[in-house]
Protein backbone atom coordinates (compact mmCIF):
# COMPACT_ATOMS: atom_id res chain seq x y z
CA UNK A 1 0.00 0.00 0.00
CA UNK A 2 1.36 3.44 -0.98
CA UNK A 3 1.99 6.25 1.42
CA UNK A 4 -1.06 8.50 1.79
CA UNK A 5 -0.18 12.08 2.54
CA UNK A 6 -2.35 14.75 4.07
CA UNK A 7 -3.99 16.55 1.10
CA UNK A 8 -2.26 19.85 1.92
CA UNK A 9 1.11 18.21 1.30
CA UNK A 10 0.14 17.21 -2.23
CA UNK A 11 -0.79 20.82 -2.96
CA UNK A 12 2.26 22.28 -1.28
CA UNK A 13 4.97 24.19 -3.04
CA UNK A 14 8.34 25.73 -2.43
CA UNK A 15 8.01 29.09 -0.68
CA UNK A 16 8.07 32.18 -2.89
CA UNK A 17 8.25 35.89 -2.25
CA UNK A 18 4.62 37.11 -2.19
CA UNK A 19 5.66 40.33 -3.96
CA UNK A 20 7.57 38.96 -6.97
CA UNK A 21 7.01 35.19 -6.91
CA UNK A 22 10.71 34.31 -6.78
CA UNK A 23 11.44 31.14 -4.77
CA UNK A 24 13.71 31.56 -1.78
CA UNK A 25 15.95 29.15 0.08
CA UNK A 26 15.44 27.44 3.38
CA UNK A 27 16.06 29.69 6.38
CA UNK A 28 18.96 28.41 8.46
CA UNK A 29 18.07 26.61 11.64
CA UNK A 30 18.42 29.32 14.22
CA UNK A 31 18.47 29.16 17.96
CA UNK A 32 17.19 32.49 19.19
CA UNK A 33 19.46 34.26 21.64
CA UNK A 34 16.33 35.72 23.12
CA UNK A 35 12.64 35.57 22.33
CA UNK A 36 12.02 37.60 19.21
CA UNK A 37 15.31 36.80 17.47
CA UNK A 38 14.20 36.30 13.85
CA UNK A 39 16.05 35.30 10.72
CA UNK A 40 15.77 38.16 8.19
CA UNK A 41 16.80 38.47 4.54
CA UNK A 42 16.30 40.58 1.41
CA UNK A 43 14.62 39.35 -1.78
CA UNK A 44 16.12 40.59 -5.07
CA UNK A 45 12.87 42.55 -5.64
CA UNK A 46 13.62 44.61 -2.52
CA UNK A 47 11.15 42.96 -0.15
CA UNK A 48 12.43 42.16 3.33
CA UNK A 49 11.41 38.87 4.90
CA UNK A 50 11.42 37.74 8.52
CA UNK A 51 10.90 34.11 9.54
CA UNK A 52 9.00 33.18 12.69
CA UNK A 53 9.74 29.55 13.53
CA UNK A 54 6.53 29.19 15.56
CA UNK A 55 4.10 31.23 13.45
CA UNK A 56 2.83 32.78 16.70
CA UNK A 57 5.09 35.86 16.94
CA UNK A 58 4.27 37.52 13.63
CA UNK A 59 3.76 40.94 15.23
CA UNK A 60 7.33 40.87 16.53
CA UNK A 61 8.61 39.48 13.23
CA UNK A 62 6.80 42.29 11.40
CA UNK A 63 8.45 44.95 13.55
CA UNK A 64 11.86 43.32 12.99
CA UNK A 65 11.28 43.31 9.22
CA UNK A 66 10.18 46.95 9.16
CA UNK A 67 13.18 48.03 11.22
CA UNK A 68 15.50 45.94 9.02
CA UNK A 69 14.06 47.62 5.91
CA UNK A 70 14.93 51.00 7.44
CA UNK A 71 18.52 49.94 8.17
CA UNK A 72 17.69 49.08 11.79
CA UNK A 73 16.64 52.68 12.48
CA UNK A 74 13.81 51.84 14.89
CA UNK A 75 12.81 55.48 15.37
CA UNK A 76 12.28 55.95 11.64
CA UNK A 77 10.64 52.53 11.26
CA UNK A 78 8.13 53.28 14.01
CA UNK A 79 7.24 56.60 12.38
CA UNK A 80 6.27 54.90 9.09
CA UNK A 81 2.73 53.80 8.26
CA UNK A 82 1.52 50.55 6.73
CA UNK A 83 -0.03 50.93 3.25
CA UNK A 84 1.32 54.48 2.97
CA UNK A 85 5.06 53.84 3.38
CA UNK A 86 5.28 50.07 3.00
CA UNK A 87 3.22 46.99 2.13
CA UNK A 88 2.94 43.86 4.26
CA UNK A 89 2.33 40.31 3.05
CA UNK A 90 2.30 37.06 5.01
CA UNK A 91 3.16 33.51 4.09
CA UNK A 92 1.99 31.03 6.70
CA UNK A 93 1.82 27.25 7.09
CA UNK A 94 5.53 26.75 6.37
CA UNK A 95 6.83 23.23 7.01
CA UNK A 96 10.56 23.67 7.71
CA UNK A 97 11.42 19.97 7.42
CA UNK A 98 10.21 19.80 3.81
CA UNK A 99 10.87 23.49 2.98
CA UNK A 100 7.31 23.74 1.68
CA UNK A 101 4.27 25.89 2.23
CA UNK A 102 1.19 23.79 2.82
CA UNK A 103 -1.84 24.53 0.66
CA UNK A 104 -4.74 26.39 2.19
CA UNK A 105 -4.99 27.67 5.73
CA UNK A 106 -3.35 24.87 7.66
CA UNK A 107 -2.68 25.68 11.30
CA UNK A 108 -0.73 22.94 12.99
CA UNK A 109 1.90 22.79 15.66
CA UNK A 110 5.40 22.97 14.23
CA UNK A 111 4.58 25.19 11.28
CA UNK A 112 6.35 28.50 10.86
CA UNK A 113 5.42 31.68 9.05
CA UNK A 114 7.03 34.52 7.12
CA UNK A 115 6.21 38.19 7.02
CA UNK A 116 7.36 40.36 4.11
CA UNK A 117 7.66 44.13 3.97
CA UNK A 118 8.30 46.17 0.84
CA UNK A 119 8.94 49.89 0.97
CA UNK A 120 6.78 51.96 -1.37
CA UNK A 121 8.60 55.25 -1.84
CA UNK A 122 12.15 54.58 -0.76
CA UNK A 123 14.76 52.18 -1.99
CA UNK A 124 15.80 49.45 0.42
CA UNK A 125 18.48 50.93 2.63
CA UNK A 126 20.73 47.85 3.11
Amino acid sequence: MGLILFPAYRESEKPRCPFCGQPFGRPPEIKPKYEGDFYKWVCPCGAVGAYDTTGHNLGDALMEAIAFAYDDDWEKALAMEADKDYEIKYLDSYHAGDHRVLGGKTYKSGLGAFVFVKLKNLKFLH
